[in-house]
């Protein structure tokens, strides 16, 4: 046999090899409920979405909802606490199952990740210092405002392509805070529900008034064929939980109010 030759049989039996081996492969979800453990990457900053309470102990409403989740599929979560600009990259390297946290469904990550059905709506907003002169949220637009954002999240975006305008970035919620009070910032951009929390515990801080747009959250996935069932069942199990008032339920707990169904997560 020549070298050529050689080099086509090996060729074959290595497609033969790698086809057989995604043939035997189990779907995620299959393998997760034989586990009986889903791992699941989020940041543990976000309250009311997603927390630590006194004690250590994850709470919030994802956590709630994740908790109800895992209970109807027979498994036990388990929680990576990560920064947030290293969700996406836990995900796609298989060192979690899946997202669950405040994460906006956009196009832009849809081109490397895929989303659930919406599971939450809500909007963006500016948190600033209540001396400040900012009033409305187009106010932080001025090229004179000092912005602060997350890393990894889709608030620096937005202002660099909307305001043409670079912000300071932080690895997360904690450090963001510090600098706003401190005056290091004139004001941060983010969720409705984080930043209403924020200046309730810290009287000087307000949030401006208006939307700068409204937002989606999606739990968050991996776009390969072994995810398909995951996705599906997840999705069917938001609307099922809205169907039967759970949803519901954890929604006043969290928000305050009773839930009313948006046409963006419904």
């Amino acid at each position: 046999m020549n070298a050529r030759n050689g080099k086509k049989l090996f060729s074959v039996f290595l497609i033969l090899c790698v086809t057989a081996a995604m043939a035997f492969a189990e779907p995620t979800l299959t393998s997760i409920v034989k586990k009986g453990v889903i791992t699941v990457g989020t940041d543990m900053t976000a309250v009311p979405m997603q927390y630590r309470d006194a004690s250590g102990k994850p709470t919030g409403f994802t956590v709630e909802l994740m908790e109800l989740a895992a209970k109807e599929m027979g498994v036990t979560i388990k929680w990576e606490d990560l920064a947030w600009e290293s969700l996406i990259p836990s995900l796609l390297t298989n060192k979690v199952d899946m997202i669950a946290a405040n994460m906006s469904m956009t196009l832009s990550r849809m081109k490397s990740v895929r989303f659930s059905d919406p599971y939450f709506s809500t909007g963006i907003v500016v948190l600033a210092r209540k001396n400040s002169s900012l009033s409305k949220w187009t106010d932080a637009a001025a090229t004179n405002v000092k912005m602060g954002a997350t890393m990894g999240s889709t608030h620096s975006d937005y202002m660099q392509q909307n305001w043409n305008k670079k912000p300071a970035l932080y690895e997360n919620l904690t450090e963001w805070l510090a600098d706003l009070r401190n005056g290091r910032i004139d004001g941060v951009m983010e969720d409705q529900l984080i930043a209403l929390d924020l200046a309730k515990k810290n009287s000087e801080l307000k949030v401006l008034s208006g939307f700068v747009r409204p937002d989606t959250y999606g739990l968050t996935f991996r776009q390969d064929q072994d995810s398909d069932s995951l996705v599906n069942w997840f999705n069917w199990f938001i609307k099922w939980e809205k169907m039967n008032g759970s949803y519901g339920k954890i929604y006043e707990k969290y928000v305050g109010s009773e839930y009313t169904p948006d046409i963006l997560a419904q």
